[in-house]
């Protein structure tokens, strides 16, 4: 079974706001669960940071107030979403192990994108 983001419907910003209660995940356990969880976890975080980022670098440019104060919904709306998914990484990791969970997520992706690379050269 495969996910079509195109094909689904999205859900209504006002069903998304979450309460402190639906924003209090349970951390993975690193112990008992798949070696690359913290991988798509680190990954999913990263990718949320980045919408956040591209959304204020956006406002910045907009002149339109309407847009903007869509955006700014949004936003908090990913906000809520970015901290959600980072707090499923548990805050018992030593600096070295988180370290080294960054460095297998940028090696995994960077394998993964050479070997999706049409280009023989670019590959």
């Amino acid at each position: 079974m495969t996910f079509n983001p195109l094909q689904e419907r999205g859900i209504p910003l006002d069903k998304q706001l979450r309460n402190w209660r639906e924003l209090n995940v349970t951390p993975i356990d690193p112990d008992h669960s798949d070696p690359y969880t913290r991988c798509r976890i680190i990954a999913m975080n990263g990718i949320e940071v980045e919408a956040i980022l591209f959304s204020h670098q956006f406002n910045r440019h907009c002149p339109d107030p309407a847009v903007k104060q869509q955006l700014a919904r949004v936003r908090y709306i990913e906000a809520q979403q970015q901290k959600a998914v980072n707090w499923l990484l548990p805050g018992l990791a030593s600096v070295l192990e988180t370290t080294i969970a960054y460095e297998q997520v940028a090696v995994d992706l960077t394998a993964w994108v050479a070997r999706m690379e049409p280009d023989p050269y670019l590959k």
